[in-house]
């Protein structure tokens, strides 16, 4: 049942001294309270604290046990109005505030924890505890400067406690600084030999530096020790793939989608496997199934679109890579893959057009610019020949030659969980599926993000009508990234302007409202990225950190799975 107690509570405190109040008989029910609460009889300590509370209001201690006790209870409501109560009757001690930025946090209210985190180091506590919670929120909210400085003071306090180390290692991998995770990883481990999740971490690490022998190791000693986990069969199973060793990758893949059977992503890469292995029937079923489950993902279409001109079926293909295109216009890949499939089919006008778009959504794409040039030969007149200087006796039979297929070569399409390193795309015209790598706002949830594609370059232009949707996202991201979020945000809004399905300019907007801690707007923009592109990770990501600042720690686990 329901209690309002807090108002009540303050009114017994400031009334008191009119109220009738026997402080013996309350010292009598706390005695009974510490008894109950050392034997874990905890509602039976509740009670017993509850009357001493009812006798002699002004007692924080009283509220203090019975605070502890409803924590353990996880009656985390009810011990934030003792934790208040707390609060009112000693406001200079800080301890008090530590604990009640705890409960904030477990009632998923960050702001509320940081804040209350905040003034318990204003008023002088100086623990490894108090900041190691305070960087962990800021962590979650992107704010990862903030949080390397407090993992960092953390670890001066108490230099052999491997927690902190580790959890600075997962801010230094979001920000990319592999060289630095990996240095706190191995110093965490060195503490704690037995600490698995470390392995884990430090696997992801050292994948992302191409050492995917060593990778493979730490997976390994993850799941001997923790037994079958969905994310770690991700990761050893696309580090395998990187080492061509694709029956193990496979395995690998299959096994994460037992665990996860909805995750189309995992799909993808188990398909990009049998690839390799010559399997092309096999990863046609793995690749409809994507499409099956996330049915406005782009990229599930190339895929797909890939198998079908291996197996032939270029019609079917055509209208796979067509319909990637409708759903992600802007993609430079989608524009690439079809603009190949047409040159290999001999239709050079369309195939010159698409690739063309290619060039001009990403104008350093150097795989479009090869095959735009083979294309634009094959449309030129070709030159004048001289005259024969004599006829010869029989006129030679010119013989039309059809062009030869080229072999069909389907890239890795990598999971969009954390993976050793990016998959690489092929460089010659093939009907595969090249990868789309949009440009990524940076991510904010703990665990790192694939390394974003190159951002395209652009002429400045003379007016800001000729200025395209694309380089007003690049200014956008580079003003978030300066810290300028009112410009950025003005210059995200004529993105969305110009290109109304632009889903990565939502994505950067939401950011950079997250990092004004305005969370609607944040979230109002990282759910239209998601909606426009629902396999978009690092949309899913900062969706993850906003729920959980707003309160919502289920949703923000949910988001966070997808994430992986």
């Amino acid at each position: 049942m329901h209690r309002c107690r807090f108002l009540l509570l303050l009114w017994l405190i400031a009334y008191s001294a009119s109220a009738a109040s026997n402080p013996k008989q309350a010292q009598k029910a706390y005695q009974d309270g510490l008894r109950y609460e050392q034997a874990s009889q905890w509602k039976e300590a509740e009670r017993a604290f509850t009357q001493a509370i009812e006798n002699d209001p002004r007692t924080a201690l009283y509220f203090l046990h019975r605070a502890r006790v409803e924590n353990t209870l996880a009656d985390y409501t009810h011990a934030l109005e003792d934790a208040d109560a707390l609060a009112h009757l000693e406001p200079n001690r800080a301890e008090n505030f530590q604990f009640r930025g705890d409960l904030h946090l477990k009632l998923r209210d960050s702001r509320k924890a940081l804040e209350d985190y905040d003034r318990a180091i204003m008023l002088g506590l100086d623990n490894p505890a108090i900041y190691k919670s305070r960087a962990g929120v800021h962590a979650s909210l992107g704010e990862n400067d903030q949080a390397l400085a407090d993992y960092t003071h953390a670890i001066k306090l108490r230099l052999d406690d491997p927690e902190p180390i580790r959890a600075r290692g997962n801010v230094y991998a979001a920000m990319e600084r592999y060289s630095e995770a990996l240095d706190d990883y191995d110093q965490s481990i060195s503490l704690k030999p037995d600490y698995v999740d470390a392995y884990l971490d430090r696997g992801f690490a050292r994948g992302q530096t191409g050492d995917f022998h060593r990778a493979l190791e730490d997976f390994n000693r993850f799941l001997a020790a923790r037994g079958a986990d969905a994310k770690a069969y991700t990761l050893r199973g696309a580090a395998y793939l990187k080492l061509d060793e694709n029956q193990k990758a496979v395995a690998d893949f299959s096994e994460a989608l037992k665990i996860t059977p909805q995750d189309s992503y995992l799909y993808l890469a188990r398909a990009a496997a049998l690839v390799k292995l010559g399997r092309d029937k096999d990863a046609l079923e793995d690749r409809e199934q994507a499409v099956r489950l996330a049915p406005k993902a782009a990229e599930a279409y190339l895929a797909r679109g890939g198998s079908y001109h291996q197996l032939g079926m270029h019609d079917k293909g055509l209208a796979d890579r067509t319909k990637a295109i409708e759903l992600m216009p802007n993609l430079p890949e989608a524009w690439f893959a079809r603009g190949s499939a047409y040159f290999l089919l001999g239709d050079y006008a369309k195939a010159r057009d698409d690739l063309a778009q290619a060039m001009r959504l990403r104008p350093d794409y150097s795989e479009a610019r090869d095959v735009l040039i083979k294309a634009e030969a094959k449309l030129s007149p070709p030159p004048p020949q001289p005259a024969p200087a004599a006829p010869s006796e029989a006129s030679e039979a010119v013989q039309a030659r059809a062009l030869p297929p080229e072999s069909v070569s389907p890239p890795v399409v990598k999971p969009e969980s954390p993976s050793p390193a990016p998959q690489t795309q092929p460089v010659q015209p093939v009907l595969s599926e090249p990868r789309p790598k949009p440009v990524e706002a940076p991510a904010v949830a703990s665990v790192p993000r694939p390394t974003p594609a190159p951002k395209p370059a652009s002429v400045p232009p003379t007016s800001r009508n000729s200025i395209s949707a694309e380089e007003h996202d690049r200014r956008g991201r580079a003003l978030t990234e300066s810290g300028k979020y009112q410009e950025s945000i003005a210059e995200l809004d004529e993105a969305i302007r110009l290109e109304p399905g632009f889903a990565r300019a939502y994505n950067a907007r939401g950011y950079a409202y997250l990092r004004m801690r305005n969370y609607e707007r944040a979230l109002a923009d990282f759910n239209e990225a998601i909606r426009l592109m629902p396999n978009y990770a690092n949309a899913y990501r900062n969706r993850a950190a906003t729920r959980k600042a707003m309160g919502d720690a289920a949703g923000a686990a949910e988001d966070q799975a997808k994430a992986h």
